[in-house]
C-alpha cells in the first residue's frame, strides 16, 4: 500500500475518534431532573408531599379537578430526549397528564407538564406512580409517587376528658385528661371520670359500641355510656368508673367503634390507668417518746410501763401515746386491764374511737396501789389493726409509804412528814395535793441530798372536806 493512501487512512482514524469521543461524551452527559413547587424530586419517592406538589390534597365533594405543574430539568449542555410517559400503580386512571413538555428539552433548560387528579365518585385515597423515560444517562427511568383524596361529608369523632383532647390511640395516661385514675384502695367507694364524645364533622356520628379491653377489664367499667345518635357539633358523655379489687396497676383501653370513615379512627381508642392499694390502718403504742411493742412483758421507767413508787391511796400518772401511721382510718374498740392487779390501773378518759391516718392521742394511765409491794396489770388495746388487733402491753408498779410517813394538823395547816431517798444524791421533793385524788395540784417543793427526814407545812388547809397529798421524787 503506497504512502499517499496510508496517510489518508490514518487522517480518517483521527477524525472518527474524537467525534465518537463526542457522541459518547453527550450521551453520558444528559442529566434529568424533575422539580414541584420549587422542590426537587427524588427517583423513586414513595411518600406524596403538598410541599413537593406530589399530595393533591384533599378535595371536597363535587369540587372540580384539580392541576399540578411539575418541571423537567435537562441539567446537561446537549439535548435530552423525552421517549415517553407512563401512569402505572394503584389508580393511574384518577391521574391524567393534560399538558406534557415537549419530547426534546435542550441542554440546561427546562419544560414543565401539568398533572391533572380527577375525583373519583367514591370518596377515598387514590394514588399512582408517574414513569417518565427519558435519555438521561442517569435517572433513565424516573418514577415517583402522587396522590389525592375525595372527601365526603362524613362525621368526625373526637374524644376529651377535662376538656382536654385525647388523640386516638392514646397510651400514657395523665392526670389532667382524666385517663389516670390515680391510686385508690381497694375498700374505697369506685372514682368515676367523665369524658366527651364530640362530633365535629358534617354528618351524624353513630357510636356503634364501647368496649373495655385489656387484662384489668374487670377493675375499670362504663357506668354512662353516651348517645348512640350524636348530631354534627354536638357532643354527649360517657361515664367510667375506677373500683379496683386487688392491688396493683391496672391499664385497659378504651375502643369506641363508630362510624367516623377515617381509617384510624372507626375504632377510637385509648388507655386508661390506676392504681389498687390496700389501705390498712396501724397501730403504734409509745411512752416517753419510745415506742412499745406490742407482747412486750419487761416493764421499764424508759417508756413509763414502769410506774414511780406511789404511796397507798396516792396515784401516779403515766402518759401513753397512741398513733396511726397507716394509711386507713384506726377504729379503737376497747381500752381495758387485765392481770393480777387490774382494779389498780385505769385510764382519765377513753380515747377516742377513730384515728386518722398519721393522726394520734395522748392516754393517761393512772396507777392507784391499794396493797404494799410489786403492782402489775397489762394493758389491752383493741383495734382494726389486720396485724395486731389486740395490742398487750405489760405494766408495773410498786405500793407502799416510802416517803410520806404522815399528816398531822397545826391549827389549819397540815404537816406533811415525809422521808427522802436512802441513796445521797441532789433530789427535788415536789408536794402535790389533791381533793379528789384525780386531778393533782402541786403546793411546793423542798431540796434534799437524802438519807433525812422532811416536813413539809400546807397552810390553811385542813379546812377542805377531804384532802389528800402526795410525794413525787425527782433526782438531779
Amino acid at each position: 500500500m503506497s504512502a499517499p493512501h496510508l496517510r489518508s487512512q490514518f487522517l480518517r482514524g483521527l477524525l472518527m475518534i474524537p467525534l465518537l469521543l463526542l457522541i459518547i461524551s453527550s450521551v453520558q452527559a444528559q442529566l434529568i431532573q424533575v422539580e414541584g413547587n420549587g422542590r426537587v424530586i427524588s427517583n423513586g419517592d414513595t411518600t406524596p408531599t403538598a410541599r413537593d406538589h406530589t399530595d393533591f390534597g384533599q378535595i371536597l365533594a363535587g369540587s372540580g379537578p384539580v392541576d399540578r405543574e411539575f418541571t423537567i430539568r435537562n441539567l446537561s449542555r446537549v439535548p435530552l430526549q423525552i421517549l415517553f410517559f407512563q401512569r402505572i400503580g394503584t389508580n393511574p386512571a384518577n391521574f391524567t397528564i393534560i399538558d406534557p413538555p415537549e419530547p426534546t428539552i435542550p441542554g440546561n433548560s427546562d419544560a414543565s407538564m401539568t398533572i391533572r387528579f380527577l375525583p373519583p365518585p367514591a370518596g377515598g385515597l387514590r394514588t399512582a406512580t408517574i414513569r417518565i423515560v427519558s435519555t438521561s444517562s442517569i435517572d433513565n427511568d424516573f418514577q415517583f409517587d402522587i396522590a389525592g383524596e375525595l372527601v365526603l361529608p362524613s362525621p368526625n369523632i373526637v374524644i376529651l376528658g377535662n376538656e382536654i383532647e385525647i388523640p386516638d390511640g392514646f397510651s400514657a395516661p395523665t392526670v389532667e385528661n382524666n385517663t389516670d385514675f390515680g391510686t385508690l384502695g381497694i375498700d374505697d367507694p369506685p372514682v368515676t371520670r367523665s369524658f366527651t364524645i364530640r362530633n365535629t364533622g358534617e354528618e351524624t356520628l353513630r357510636i356503634s359500641s364501647i368496649d373495655v379491653t385489656g387484662v384489668s377489664n374487670d377493675q375499670f367499667s362504663i357506668i354512662r355510656s353516651p348517645s348512640t345518635l350524636i348530631p354534627p357539633e354536638a357532643e354527649s358523655r360517657m361515664d367510667v368508673s375506677f373500683n379496683p379489687s386487688r392491688e396493683g396497676s391496672h391499664r385497659v383501653s378504651i375502643l369506641i367503634n363508630s362510624n367516623d370513615p377515617t381509617p384510624t379512627q372507626r375504632t377510637y381508642s385509648f388507655t386508661l390507668r390506676g392504681e389498687g392499694q390496700s389501705l390498712r390502718p396501724s397501730l403504734i403504742l409509745s411512752g416517753n417518746g419510745m415506742e412499745i411493742s406490742p407482747g412486750d412483758d419487761t416493764p421499764s421507767p424508759e417508756d413509763h410501763t414502769l410506774f414511780p413508787d406511789t404511796d397507798l391511796q396516792s396515784t401516779s400518772t403515766r402518759s401513753f401515746t397512741l398513733s396511726n401511721p397507716g394509711d386507713a382510718p384506726l377504729t379503737i374498740g376497747n381500752v381495758e386491764f387485765i392481770g393480777a392487779h387490774a382494779d389498780e390501773f385505769s385510764i382519765s378518759r377513753a380515747p377516742r374511737s377513730r384515728i386518722d391516718p398519721a393522726g394520734e392521742y395522748l392516754l393517761q394511765v393512772n396507777f392507784r396501789p391499794l396493797s404494799r409491794g410489786a403492782r402489775s396489770a397489762t394493758l389491752r388495746i383493741t383495734s382494726n389493726d389486720p396485724s395486731r388487733n389486740v395490742y398487750e402491753v405489760a405494766l408495773e408498779g410498786t405500793g407502799g409509804q416510802f416517803k410520806l410517813l404522815g399528816i398531822e394538823r397545826d391549827g389549819s395547816d397540815a404537816l406533811i412528814n415525809f422521808s427522802t431517798s436512802s441513796s445521797p444524791g441532789s433530789y427535788i421533793y415536789r408536794i402535790l395535793h389533791s381533793n379528789d385524788m384525780q386531778n393533782w395540784e402541786p403546793v411546793g417543793s423542798i431540796f434534799s441530798s437524802g438519807r433525812e427526814t422532811l416536813q413539809f407545812r400546807h397552810r390553811n388547809s385542813t379546812g377542805a372536806p377531804r384532802a389528800f397529798w402526795y410525794v413525787e421524787e425527782v433526782r438531779f
